[in-house]
């Protein structure tokens, strides 16, 4: 691991949830898998850096559930304050050279090639910048470990229409 490139992250990140769970609860996902943990594997914090690419992870699974976002409104919408001191840039394309993943790949609809990336770093890194397979123009922010040193939940807000994640401020 040692021609990967870290970084230290800090700032604020969106997560949307249903009304009922918690903003940093990892269950869910560590059963159902995601885009870079597999199924029954290991839980990971899916987040985005911004209000636009959280509504746009949303669509996104309002397709995969064939659901129209609106019939799965309400949702909270997190802030959520992170200080890492080592992520895995995924959007720097060395990175992505060394872990044998490619743009593509790393947007595509197969999660083989980034589960597998995700259950390698796992032990390497607090946390993985990709760009959203919803819509590459926004990025998202993966959590392997929630500390309470390192994130905290600074803001939760109720997202009744899809306007609303236009209003969206960040806290600080």
């Amino acid at each position: 691991m040692l021609n990967l490139r870290f970084a230290d992250f800090s700032g604020i990140v969106y997560r949307h949830t249903a009304i009922v769970q918690p903003p940093l609860d990892m269950l869910l996902n560590a059963a159902h898998g995601g885009r870079f943990n597999p199924p029954i594997s290991f839980p990971m914090l899916y987040t985005s850096l911004n209000a636009q690419g959280a509504k746009a992870e949303f669509i996104k699974s309002a397709e995969t559930f064939k659901a129209t976002p609106e019939s799965l409104l309400p949702r909270m919408l997190h802030q959520i304050e992170v200080d890492l001191r080592k992520v895995v840039d995924l959007t720097d394309a060395r990175n992505r050279k060394f872990l044998g993943c490619s743009l593509e790949e790393l947007i595509g609809d197969d999660w083989t090639p980034t589960q597998k990336i995700g259950t390698r770093l796992r032990y390497f890194c607090d946390a993985i910048l990709s760009y959203s397979a919803a819509d590459p123009k926004h990025k998202n922010l993966n959590l392997y470990i929630i500390n309470p040193n390192s994130v905290a939940v600074v803001d939760s807000t109720k997202i009744q229409t899809m306007d609303d994640w236009d209003s969206i401020k960040p806290v600080k």
